[in-house]
């Protein structure tokens, strides 16, 4: 019988100490991470050409900056108006501050005459005649003035009630003027109706525009309700030449 004995396979073992040079390769993973950050560079500059905001040329940069400082030059006179317009009304509102502050001033003066003037006038309604005949509202008293030749005539008519009362007299004042022509021509003229509104007493002051060469005698003075139509009273005033 015979026996073969085959021999044993050399095992390789790496020596510590081989000098030899092995070549070296590119790793593939390496490769295939510059090609993919190639085609995402790619990528990304070709989607910006394509959708991304176009470049400016040098002129069209040189415009917009020109526009720019331009827009800013704009603004900045703008701002230089409106701090103008603020510093004008404030000096616009001293002002007006001091008008008020004056006239303020002058009221309280005005009214420091006029108080003691008011109550001198409460003594003089007093002294007024008031006849109860003619109504409750009469002609207490009257002044005319009306040059030789006619023509404009001032008046003062006062009007009184009996004593002050809770609630005011509203109605209408009317008057006509009865004269002479220097042709002796007699005419009665009247005048618009005059709204009146007193308490106790009220002097009711004005100019008739009468024509020139009329001279008036008399003057009738009535005294109507607030309707117009219901007569108050009634009364002729004389008029003495001047």
């Amino acid at each position: 019988m015979v026996i073969r004995v085959q021999a044993k396979r050399a095992v390789f073992k790496p020596a510590p100490y081989d000098t030899r040079r092995r070549p070296r390769r590119i790793p593939s993973w390496l490769i295939v991470l510059l090609l993919g950050v190639l085609l995402g560079g790619g990528g990304v500059l070709f989607l910006q050409a394509s959708y991304g905001a176009k470049r400016l040329t040098t002129e069209q940069a040189q415009k917009l900056t020109d526009e720019l400082k331009l827009v800013s030059a704009e603004r900045q006179a703008l701002q230089t108006q409106v701090d103008n317009h603020a510093r004008s009304l404030e000096g616009e509102r001293m002002q007006n501050a001091d008008i008020i502050k004056s006239l303020r001033e002058d009221l309280s003066t005005a009214q420091a005459i006029i108080a003691p003037m008011k109550e001198q006038l409460n003594l003089l309604v007093q002294t007024l005649p008031f006849d109860p005949r003619y109504g409750v509202v009469g002609v207490s008293t009257s002044t005319f003035n009306q040059g030789k030749k006619g023509g404009q005539l001032s008046y003062l008519i006062w009007l009184l009630r009996a004593k002050p009362e809770k609630q005011d007299f509203t109605g209408w004042l009317e008057l006509s003027y009865e004269g002479r022509w220097p042709t002796g021509r007699v005419e009665t003229i009247p005048t618009p109706r005059t709204a009146v509104q007193f308490n106790h007493y009220l002097p009711v002051s004005g100019v008739a525009n009468l024509p020139e060469g009329f001279v008036v005698q008399r003057v009738n003075v009535k005294i109507l309700a607030q309707d117009g139509k219901r007569q108050i009273t009634w009364r002729v005033l004389p008029v003495q030449a001047q």
